[in-house]
């Protein structure tokens, strides 16, 4: 029998397993839209599929499920977010706004974020960024995965990175993620 879930039952549910597995509300809203997105755009490896992992890594401290993230200025292009090894969703999310700010202000801005968990989809961060007005160009480090020529051992990451330009409506025009 098959079973067909909107988006709104895949973030429920997303939200209720990492809530059940010990996140925070703010951990389980953040990771559960970020499941929706996923879904949405066919990306199962970080949609529902990847939930039950989220969940095994709360419960076994690989990721912190009473993150508290901070956020500083350090100079009006800068945001920091120290994500106090938590899921960077919500990182993301709590310097979200100063980002976008900051971007209006000067023009430009940048948000760094240390001490996180994985982000999910790169391009929905540059995605969000476009629905903003801006242009996301977004960054993440990645573990040693592929071997030089010649070599044996991984020692070069996939070095992801998205870009997302707005359209006049509000939408994303465009979305390239590399990751």
């Amino acid at each position: 029998m098959e079973h067909s879930f909107s988006l709104d039952d895949v973030e429920a549910l997303a939200f209720e397993t990492l809530a059940a597995a010990g996140a925070a509300r703010p951990a389980a809203r953040a990771v559960a839209r970020s499941t929706r997105l996923a879904e949405r755009d066919g990306i199962r490896s970080h949609g529902l599929l990847y939930l039950p992992i989220y969940a095994e890594h709360l419960m076994c401290g690989k990721v912190s499920a009473s993150a508290t993230p901070s956020v500083t200025t350090p100079r009006s292009g800068l945001v920091h977010v120290d994500a106090d090894h938590g899921f960077a969703h919500t990182a993301i999310d709590a310097g979200w706004d100063k980002l976008v700010e900051a971007a209006q202000n000067n023009g430009i801005a940048a948000m760094s974020v240390k001490n996180s968990y994985n982000c999910g989809v790169l391009g929905h961060h540059a995605e969000r960024l476009a629905t903003d007005g801006l242009i996301g160009l977004c960054f993440t480090h990645a573990p040693a995965s592929i071997a030089p020529p010649g070599g044996k051992l991984p020692v070069v990451g996939t070095n992801p990175f998205s870009i997302a330009v707005p359209g006049e409506k509000g939408e994303a025009l465009l979305v390239i993620d590399q990751s």
